[in-house]
C-alpha cells in the first residue's frame, strides 16, 4: 500500500556478515539498496546488528556520529565516556559522538541493533 507521498513498504536486506578480530559478528542493513530507496526515500540513519561472544568485548570505538543501543539479548557491560551501564535486554542506551564506546560480554553472547545518524561523520 502506498502512501499520500507516494512510500510503501519493503523488506530491508542485510549485506554480507563480517566477523572483526574479537570474534563480534556484525550485520549492516542495506538502507541504500534501490528498493529502499524507491519504497521511503533516503534513510537519515544507518544500522546492524551485531553479537558478541559470551566472556569477550567489542573493540573500542569512538566517531563523530551519535549511536543508539538497543540490548535484545544477553547480559553484560557497557562502557562509554569512562562509565559503566549494566545492559540486559531491552536496555536502550544512548551513545554521544565523540565518545570511546565498548561492550563487554558476561556468561552468554550479547545481540545488540545499533542506529547511527548519517552525515555526522568527519
Amino acid at each position: 500500500m502506498e502512501t499520500a507521498a507516494g512510500y510503501r513498504s519493503v523488506e530491508i536486506r542485510y549485506l554480507a556478515p563480517d566477523v572483526d578480530e574479537t570474534g563480534t559478528s556484525s550485520l549492516e542493513a542495506d538502507l541504500g539498496a534501490a528498493e529502499v530507496l524507491a519504497a521511503v526515500g533516503r534513510v537519515p540513519v544507518e544500522m546492524a546488528v551485531f553479537t558478541v561472544p559470551p566472556h569477550s568485548a567489542t573493540m573500542a570505538d569512538s566517531h563523530a556520529s551519535q549511536e543508539l543501543w538497543l540490548v535484545q539479548r544477553g547480559h553484560g557491560v557497557i562502557t562509554c565516556g569512562g562509565r559503566e551501564y549494566q545492559a540486559g535486554p531491552g536496555g536502550l542506551f544512548a551513545l554521544p559522538g565523540g565518545e570511546v564506546h565498548r561492550l563487554h560480554t558476561a556468561d552468554e553472547e550479547m545481540t545488540v541493533l545499533s542506529i547511527w545518524w548519517r552525515g555526522s561523520e568527519a
